[in-house]
């Protein structure tokens, strides 16, 4: 049936974020939190009502997507997608994607991307997994790295200096790695602070890393749980969010968080592919791979401004063929390289057809061309146009969404 989808009103914000936590099951947030997250840019909202009774949420934030050569491009941020224990499975969710997809393309922006917390739901509305993510662990008694020293410093920060520091290096590191959003002024109140720092609730703490001439260029924020077992520490370390503008300021940042006394474990859950931990200790095998999962997922609602953003590995030429989950279908030729690249419409006969999702999965250099179709997911002409893909969307370093939203 159809339900009425519309952007809410501020006096509705409560109703939407009590809708938000009834559809994810999740426990009331503290009167104390900030709402600086929930109350930004409520014209995108897009809240599903049944006589006027909110029965589902969902949200587009106005964001930038950094693509392999640097490029930012506009995207629409997907979050807050919730509908009511109620009301599954009665289209309510298909009705505000296409109003997100919709409100995406009315502001020019070529893509739609988000973070899953059911990974079967998106795929049927034209997302692919473009980057993926490792979680990491490993008993800190058992790491021992080859070169221990690191030149630079660590310095611990305030909340004060922290909330100056950070956004800066943030917006430093993003620009280096495709995959990478950018975290608007909204965002850190109460994502970074009151999410990941659990508002006020754990050992949380921030600390910055200065090379040798002085010049920040890396940070980390961790939670440590404080258990202690018969008077012994059995204590975990959680990486929350680790970012370095390049590999000698992320190894730094690791030896750092290996180095703290009274840790029993170390961990992180959204680590790139290639981090290099594992290569920067004595023994490899004593870092742990807990699980690989995806981790951004792109729509692109316009593949040509997309495809034309980015920078590609060799210069070369492919005409990709692109269907819609509406059943529509696109042809675009495409002509990249190192220096730049054009991608204009054409009746030209496909090396690759695809579908939204599969182009989303291999936009960023994520997945290779030839091993999706092995699965099925592009036809090619032949075994050459998939090793022309691959050679152009190749991406170092790997694409990574090293942030949430």
């Amino acid at each position: 049936m159809p339900y009425e989808i519309r952007a809410i009103r501020p006096d509705e914000l409560d109703r939407l974020v009590l809708a938000d936590q009834r559809g994810f099951g999740g426990s009331p947030t503290s009167p104390n939190a900030s709402r600086s997250w929930a109350e930004a840019e409520l014209d995108r909202t897009r809240v599903a009502f049944e006589d006027d009774e909110i029965v589902g949420v969902s949200r587009n934030y106005s964001f930038e997507l950094t693509v392999p050569g640097g490029a930012l491009v506009p995207a629409a941020a997907v979050s807050w997608v919730a509908v009511l224990p109620t009301h599954r499975r009665r289209g309510v969710l298909t009705q505000m994607i296409e109003a997100l997809h919709d409100d995406a393309r009315a502001r020019g922006e070529p893509i739609a991307m988000l973070t899953a917390s059911e990974s079967v739901i998106y795929g049927r509305f034209g997302y692919g997994v473009a980057t993926w993510r490792l979680g990491l662990s490993a008993e800190r008694a058992r790491i021992e790295f080859i070169d221990p020293d690191a030149a630079g410093r660590m310095r611990m920060l305030t909340r004060e200096e922290a909330e100056k520091v950070l956004p800066e290096l943030y917006d430093r590191s993003r620009l280096l790695r495709g995959g990478m959003v950018s975290r608007p002024s909204f965002w850190w109140p109460q994502v970074f602070w009151d999410f990941m720092g659990g508002h006020g609730k754990k050992a949380f703490f921030t600390a910055v890393h200065t090379d040798a001439s002085g010049s920040d260029d890396g940070f980390v924020a961790y939670e440590i749980s404080d258990d202690w077992n018969r008077g012994l520490p059995d204590r975990r370390l959680l990486v929350w969010d680790m970012q370095a503008v390049d590999g000698n300021a992320r190894a730094a940042l690791w030896k750092y968080v290996f180095g703290i006394d009274l840790i029993d474990k170390v961990a992180a859950t959204n680590s790139p592919i290639d981090d290099p931990l594992r290569r920067l200790v004595t023994d490899g095998r004593r870092v742990q791979v807990d699980f690989v999962n995806d981790g951004l997922w792109i729509a692109p609602l316009d593949p040509a401004p997309l495809l034309a953003a980015r920078r590609y590995t060799i210069e070369h030429a492919l005409v990709i063929e692109v269907h819609a989950p509406d059943g529509t279908s696109r042809r675009f030729a495409l002509e990249g390289g190192p220096d730049g690249a054009q991608c204009v419409p054409s009746s030209a006969s496909p090396d690759l057809v695809c579908s939204t999702a599969t182009l989303g999965a291999c936009a960023l250099g994520g997945n290779r061309w030839s091993e999706l179709a092995e699965t099925g997911l592009v036809e090619a002409v032949g075994a050459e146009a998939l090793a022309r893909a691959d050679a152009m969307f190749m991406s170092t370093p790997e694409p990574a969404l090293l942030s949430g939203f």
